[in-house]
């Protein structure tokens, strides 16, 4: 597909090498409500945003009717522009993942709910994987066999990586089972000590030793979150001992009968 190159005259947007547009540009914004999350969700977009480029607001002149458009610039060169944004539509000279990334999050952020891309092949493959990874639709891009495989390969390692509402139990429960103890059950850092200390006496190698720690701090710590507290007896042979002391008894000596000495005649 060949692509319009930059001009020194003219709107940015028919200029773009990759465009991403609203699908139903001509209707409103919605304006329903939204709950605590999403509002969150919103604002939080917004400040990765603002993080990431420098945003101006420049107006721009289209057939002599002046329009609003933002500029989003690179942080690191305030010259270059990443992309911009209007009332109608997103537009990047860039085929950049992270542009691509940042382009989906604008339309989010607007509330978008459908979209349409348009411009280089592998811009609109950025921007379908990283649409459908969020439940967007998206038109303008048909995805292979390949690119339905990467999307679910993106969708697991995004699943891996989460944030779950810290509940106070679980809270609790840590904080108790992480105290140390000098003699009977311990908790979750004996556990672990106690593992690792089979690993060492088996000699297995730092880098596996290591997996194998990481995933039982995971299994623990979902055990804690359910309820289940770990447990494991630790002996020290340093710690006063709890059992009552036992005082042998004596018998006492019997004194034998001996016999009567010889008298010597």
């Amino acid at each position: 597909m060949e692509l319009p190159g930059p001009a020194s005259t003219g709107a940015p947007e028919a200029t773009a090498a990759s465009t991403l547009v609203k699908s139903a540009a001509t209707r409103p914004r919605k304006t329903s409500a939204i709950s605590v999350e999403q509002a969150t969700h919103l604002a939080r977009l917004e400040d990765a945003l603002r993080d990431r480029y420098l945003i101006r607001h420049a107006p721009v002149t289209v057939a002599d009717v002046t329009v609003g458009q933002t500029e989003y610039r690179f942080r690191g060169d305030s010259t270059r522009i990443a992309f911009t944004e209007s009332s109608f539509r997103l537009a990047t000279d860039t085929n950049s993942p992270s542009v691509a990334r940042s382009m989906v999050d604008v339309a989010e952020a607007r509330r978008w709910t459908a979209l349409r891309v348009s411009g280089h092949e592998d811009f609109r493959r950025l921007v379908w994987l990283e649409a459908s990874v969020r439940g967007v639709r998206l038109l303008g891009y048909e995805p292979t066999v390949a690119d339905q495989a990467l999307l679910q390969r993106e969708r697991d390692a995004r699943q891996v990586n989460r944030i779950e509402p810290a509940r106070e139990a679980a809270a609790a429960a840590t904080a108790t089972t992480d105290k140390p103890t000098g003699r009977g059950s311990g908790g979750r850092k004996a556990v672990l000590a106690a593992i690792e200390a089979v690993l060492l006496a088996r000699r297995v190698p730092e880098k596996q030793r290591q997996a194998v720690l990481a995933a039982a701090t995971e299994q623990l710590a979902q055990r804690i979150r359910t309820g289940q507290v770990p447990k494991v007896k630790v002996y020290d042979p340093a710690a006063p001992s709890r059992r009552p002391a036992v005082t042998p008894s004596l018998e006492p000596l019997r004194s034998r009968e001996r016999p009567a000495p010889a008298l010597a005649r």
